[in-house]
């Protein structure tokens, strides 16, 4: 069996320390259980499947066979990973240009007649190839595995026809070796009414 040691952790964020609750919800969520060490001797132990084994002392569980891996946190925190709930990742262009506008106390309608908004980006995402659109969404899925996201539902929704869509949802089920992030696609063809035919 294959194991991962993570040590020299000085703050593991457990949430639970049970195996029997699911999630917290009300009071409770101000209860997270947190493990400190000032000495920086926190272990997490990782089977072989990517689950945490156990959590502890350094100098016990670093005494378990089958360690076939060392991570050094360097007196760094261990944290559950984010999910991102709803996002759109995978589009093309960018409404900066807008924002002087917002600033100025336009509406989002008013925005759109000007021709930004959800259209703008539409028609940005209709003109990118697959492969640009890959590549934008690559930088934007480092980011987020940089920020904590480890899981990600990602929707589709500005191509607003069939094919941009599938071209879309083609981007976001492709896996991409070196960014370990778990994508969830989702169509999201209603995000807004079209211009012109959908065909």
């Amino acid at each position: 069996m294959s194991r991962l040691l993570v040590k020299n952790l000085k703050q593991v964020v457990q949430i639970v320390d049970d195996s029997t609750t699911e999630f917290l919800k009300g009071d409770s969520m101000n209860r997270i259980k947190i493990l400190n060490d000032p000495s920086n001797s926190l272990a997490i132990l990782v089977d072989s499947e990517g689950k945490f084994e156990e959590i502890g002392d350094l100098g016990e569980i670093e005494k378990r066979d089958g360690i076939e891996r060392i991570l050094d946190a360097k007196k760094g925190i261990a944290i559950p990973g984010f999910v991102d709930a709803h996002s759109h990742p995978v589009f093309a262009g960018d409404r900066v240009h807008e924002f002087a506008m917002k600033l100025a106390g336009a509406t989002y309608m008013q925005v759109q007649q000007a021709g930004g908004g959800i259209m703008f980006t539409t028609n940005k995402t209709r003109e990118a190839s697959e492969q640009d659109l890959r590549k934008d969404f690559e930088e934007v899925a480092r980011k987020m595995l940089q920020s904590g996201t480890t899981t990600l539902e990602a929707k589709s929704g500005y191509g607003l026809d069939v094919e941009t869509e599938m071209k879309m949802l083609r981007v976001l089920s492709t896996v991409t070796p070196g960014i370990p992030l778990e994508v969830s696609a989702t169509f999201c063809g209603a995000h807004a009414v079209p211009k012109g035919d959908l065909y």
